[in-house]
């Protein structure tokens, strides 16, 4: 009988180290993997909150800032001209171009039209040739019109007068675009 008490003790520790075995298999590893995963997609979730939290922020600035300049924004209509007036620019740049006593040559390019735009493009090159201030100052007047003068590219030489070595003559090709607004 002592045999058989010594064997049951020892089943007993045998089974119970068993249950033990189980229930860590059954249900201690399953939770652990369950608890990662489930940390896992926190972490996820918790990543894309942020971004949408920053993108909502600064979704928010853009519209307060916008919303500070929208009731300013019809100055731009003001600073292009409608399409049909192109001649009155070109005799405004002549002018200026007389006033300054500078000669000038213009050559107009193709007008572009960018679909869902309410404007449309067309550039012009300037060849300008005179005194070097005059041709600054001819330059100020311009950019200083009521009309937007976008210069790109101004490419300045001098040679001397062929009449008097001792005057210099500048000339200067300036490429630039004005801006107008298509008719409604």
């Amino acid at each position: 009988m002592f045999n058989f008490l010594k064997n049951r003790y020892t089943i007993s520790s045998i089974a119970f180290g068993l249950i033990l075995v189980a229930l860590i298999v059954l249900l201690v590893i399953p939770a652990v993997k369950e608890i990662s995963v489930i940390n896992a997609q926190v972490y996820e979730e918790r990543a894309r909150l942020e971004m949408l939290y920053t993108k909502g922020q600064v979704k928010k600035e853009v519209h307060k800032k916008y919303s500070s300049i929208e009731a300013n924004a019809g100055f731009l209509d003001d600073i292009f001209e409608q399409e049909s007036h192109e001649l009155e620019y070109i005799s405004k740049i002549e002018q200026i171009a007389e006033a300054n006593n500078i000669s000038i040559a213009m050559a107009t390019g193709a007008r572009k039209r960018t679909p869902q735009q309410r404007f449309s493009e067309l550039e012009f090159t300037f060849t300008l040739t005179g005194d070097w201030e005059n041709i600054l100052s001819w330059i100020e007047k311009v950019e200083n019109m009521p009309v937007y003068t976008n210069m790109r590219e101004i490419t300045v030489s001098t040679h001397a007068d062929k009449n008097n070595e001792n005057i210099r003559q500048a000339t200067a090709v300036i490429s630039a675009a004005t801006y107008w607004n298509l008719p409604n």
